[in-house]
């Protein structure tokens, strides 16, 4: 088979803070791939001049751990960004009005007024809401009786949208008898799923009778028509016997008529033409009759006039591999392109030209305005992590590229390495891609070291060159302990065309695991690889590919199986699509070709495995149901050939959601290959909370020092540690005596007083020093400004170094100006009540022990840079109570400074 060209890309961003060389930088946490910041569904103004997006951000909500996603606004001319929503529950699929003056969005957040079951909080539905652009708070539209599956905007007064029937009489009846019996497959009792218009300040009126389930909608934008997907069954994946039916509805009175009936033709994701002249869809080609499992997207244009289809000519066999927008001058498409991508517009007279820009072959996601003049987008690769921008859409070029958000910004000072694009023979002597991500800090002197194998799922997924490090594969901490990890696009990848998706229908291992084999050769032929340290790791196909390898290979010394199959026949009717997977890729049921099923199942081979397999399932999947991590784990345990553990995650489905499982799960992956790849073998010992006294005294001994001094060294230059808090690089600990004598070389450090807080400065002083660290280093450092040091010492709370601390009780303002006066206290005193930085309290956040800030809650009151441009101490101080109502402000011999690190 022909593919494109490869390059070798060799991309190094190995990034320390201060881009110091003898400097290794922060290190990568498992905070830092389970609690990403996230921003998706950008929506445009109808004027393209403003965007519309969801920021989402895991917070604490009664102390549970959730990702909370709230909309946000950005200014394109202004290139600003603006909070909109302050929810503790998410919001999400955001929409402008056709004027631009309202945004609709989907959120479950409870409705003011509007009574809850006490028994069941969680009954809230999910429901519209309407912002106005413009200011004023969010109001539901309704309140609903049933959950909205889909909506668009009709005009600036109706939306439609689609939602479930009324429940029958026997469905009410049987919820009235508390009867939770489940029916599988229950036609003739589940409510067809249909059309409604919803005026904003009126109830939803049916617009169709249809008899089946709409679950994708998409309305013209002269709000005459809407394309709508239909089901034609409960488990339409299951088999794929029947397909869905597409409609075009008449929004004046809900007549619909089928279009493009058949097999051939399933259009997924309709986007319609500014001039509502039609629309753009993708549909899934593949050579088999019946089963869609391995397939190329192709681009189609349904044009309105004539009523007709046309496939779209792309001269380009992998296909669309992403997001499909359009313009009034054809359609942009991301297209698949191996480990990249590859951005074009597709128009019917002219086919495909491609677009040209910095980003173009890295971009993920992207969203156009309604003129086709500019676009927002996301880029990254495997050394650079996710950001979006706007750009202009000069013709075939995107232009003028500028960064819209600021994602992650703890991740800036740490190190990213080196990747490299690789290409070797593999299976039926063609041609395999992958990607190989080097240890951090990686030198050719090194010698071999540990490899660790990330499979992606599908099989029909595909490996990017894009950031990936996630709880899934959290690839940045497999490298930060000293391991290649190699990813492998093995035969039945998407992004290579229909031949090679395809090859593995009725050879269903045969080809991925000699691809991934012969990669491994690949890099110990090469000297790179510990032949003694290998391991292998993947969820749903990954895993199963995993399971699979291991069987037949024993020099894998670790193993990480989440989500996988391993004995085949009673996957088949136990899984939501088993039936169309299995026919597909082993060529019939179980029945009639057991030998087949059985042979590819490695449950039957398990008595050769002698790999320690850690082995991870949710307790609700119906995509690889957990018997067969169960089957996997009690053979092995069974067979005390190998150690096995397996994490059952209850209520989760096939993709962990609770953060605090993708937590447990990134954190026994770590201790699992510890243990049985790097040999790091702890002596147990119990686990310490994270806001215990010992957990601060660890994380405080754990920060950076030079010499004993707290910070980090840059030449000459003892430079104050920062770490992100609410998305503000902020000092970990006030600037210390021994961090202010390279400013100040004539400052005298009191006997053993070199880690606390240098005080007794003015403002200016203060000034002074964090624009002299700025100039020294290149680095934006300044004062917190009034409002952020407020924050922050308001959020750290009490218990601090602090009167109260000292007194061991709370005093009034009366007996603290006594006290303060039996203490001598005046400018310039002795000030014995401060202690060395960080050993009073812990750090804030209290549930990131060492990645926290300290002394927020007292110590030094700290200089901060008021609205007038003046300064005031802000904070509490030991020289006075935690709660400083009434009482003066702290001396200056209490006052120091924290700084503050922007982003670049």
């Amino acid at each position: 088979m022909s593919r494109p060209a490869r390059t070798l890309l060799t991309s190094l961003c190995l990034t320390a803070i201060f881009s110091a060389p003898t400097l290794a930088g922060p290190e990568w946490t498992v905070d830092d791939v389970v609690l990403q910041e996230r921003a998706a569904a950008w929506t445009f103004s109808p004027d393209g001049s403003q965007a519309v997006w969801t920021l989402s951000k895991v917070v604490k909500v009664e102390k549970e751990e959730r990702r909370i996603a709230n909309l946000w606004r950005s200014d394109l001319d202004q290139g600003t960004n603006h909070q909109l929503t302050r929810a503790i529950e998410s919001v999400s699929n955001p929409s402008f009005s056709p004027g631009g003056k309202l945004v609709a969005f989907t959120s479950d957040r409870e409705i003011p007024g509007h009574l809850v079951e006490k028994k069941d909080p969680k009954k809230i539905l999910p429901q519209i809401w309407i912002l106005p652009i413009g200011g004023g708070e969010a109001y539901p539209v309704g309140p609903l009786d049933r959950p909205v599956l889909a909506f668009d905007w009709i005009d600036d007064e109706t939306l439609l949208v689609a939602m479930e029937e009324q429940k029958t009489v026997w469905s009410q009846e049987r919820e009235k008898a508390k009867d939770t019996t489940q029916v599988v497959d229950d036609e003739a009792n589940q409510p067809p799923v249909r059309l409604y218009r919803l005026p904003l300040d009126g109830k939803p009126r049916r617009l169709t009778d249809n008899a089946d389930w709409i679950d994708q909608l998409a309305v013209s934008p002269d709000g005459r028509w809407a394309v709508v997907n239909a089901q034609q069954m409960l488990s339409p994946f299951f088999d794929q016997k029947i397909p869905p039916r597409t409609r075009l509805v008449d929004l004046a009175d809900g007549s619909a008529r089928e279009i493009l009936p058949g097999r051939e033709v399933q259009p997924d994701g309709a986007v319609w033409i500014p001039d509502s002249s039609g629309f753009y869809f993708t549909n899934e080609y593949t050579t088999h009759p019946k089963y869609r499992n391995a397939t190329v997207s192709e681009l189609w244009h349904y044009d309105l006039a004539t009523d007709r289809p046309e496939k779209l000519e792309l001269d380009w066999g992998p296909g669309v591999g992403g997001t499909v927008l359009a313009t009034p001058r054809g359609a942009l498409a991301i297209l698949h392109e191996g480990v990249y991508v590859r951005a074009a517009r597709v128009t019917a007279d002219s086919g495909r030209s491609d677009l040209e820009g910095e980003h173009v072959r890295h971009i993920s996601n992207w969203a156009v305005s309604p003129e086709g003049t500019r676009l927002v987008y996301e880029t990254s690769t495997s050394t650079r992590t996710p950001q979006w921008y706007s750009a202009r859409l000069d013709g075939n070029r995107i232009a003028e590229p500028e960064q819209l958000t600021q994602l992650n910004a703890g991740y800036d000072a740490k190190a990213t390495g080196q990747t490299e694009v690789l290409t070797w023979t593999g299976a039926l002597d063609e041609e395999v891609e992958g990607l190989l991500h080097y240890p951090l800090g990686w030198k050719e002197s090194d010698g071999p070291q540990p490899l660790v194998l990330v499979i992606h799922g599908g099989p029909a997924g595909v490996d990017r060159d894009r950031w990936t490090s996630r709880w899934a594969s959290p690839i940045i901490l497999w490298r930060q302990r000293g391991a290649f990890v190699l990813q492998v696009n093995y035969h039945g990848s998407s992004g290579y065309g229909l031949e090679w998706v395809e090859s593995i229908a009725e050879n269903y291992y045969e080809y991925e695991i000699p691809d991934i084999l012969e990669g491994v050769r690949t890099l110990l032929d090469r000297g790179l690889v510990d032949s003694e340290r290998m391991a292998s790791s993947g969820w749903s196909n990954g895993g199963i590919l995993t399971a699979e390898l291991i069987t037949r290979d024993t020099r894998f010394k670790a193993a990480i199986v989440g989500a996988a199959d391993v004995e085949w026949i009673s996957d088949w009717a136990n899984v939501d699509f088993g039936a169309a997977f299995d026919n597909y890729y082993f060529g019939g049921p179980p029945w009639e070709i057991p030998e087949i099923y059985i042979e590819k199942s490695p449950f039957f081979r398990l008595t050769e495995v002698t790999t320690p397999t850690l082995i991870h399932t949710g307790t609700e999947d119906r995509n690889v149901p957990p018997h067969q991590s169960w089957s996997l784990f009690r053979a092995l345990q069974y067979l005390e050939r190998a150690p096995a553990r397996l994490l059952l995650y209850p209520g989760e489905a096939h993709g962990l959601r609770k953060i605090a499982h993708q937590r447990r799960k990134v954190e026994e992956d770590l201790a699992w290959f510890d243990r049985h790849l790097f040999s790091r073998d702890p002596a147990p010992s119990p686990e310490i909370p994270e806001t215990s006294p010992l957990a601060h005294l660890l994380a405080r001994r754990e920060s950076p020092r030079d010499q004993g001094f707290l910070g980090l060294r840059q030449g000459e230059i003892l430079v104050p540690e920062t770490v992100e808090i609410d998305g503000l690089r902020v000092g970990r600990f006030e600037v210390t005596h021994a961090q202010w004598l390279a400013f100040d070389s004539a400052h005298t450090i009191p006997a053993d007083r070199a880690n606390f807080p240098v005080t007794g400065i003015d403002f200016d002083s203060a000034r002074a020093y964090v624009a002299w660290l700025a100039e020294q280093t290149g680095h934006p450092y300044r004062l917190p400004s009034r409002e952020e040091a407020e924050k922050l010492a308001e959020k750290a709370g009490s218990g601090g170094n602090t009167l109260d601390h000292w007194m061991g009780i709370s005093l009034n303002p009366e007996e603290t100006a006594q006290l303060l006066v039996s203490l001598g206290r005046r400018a310039g005193a002795d000030p014995i009540l401060l202690r060395a930085v960080g050993s009073s309290s812990g750090p804030y956040p209290e549930t990131s022990a060492g990645k926290g800030a300290f002394d927020l809650d007292g110590n030094a009151a700290e200089w901060a840079t008021g609205g007038n441009g003046k300064g005031l101490a802000v904070g509490p101080s030991a020289d006075r109570p935690a709660d400083p109502a009434g009482s003066e402000p702290a001396a200056p011999a209490y006052i120091g400074l924290r700084v503050v690190l922007d982003s670049q």
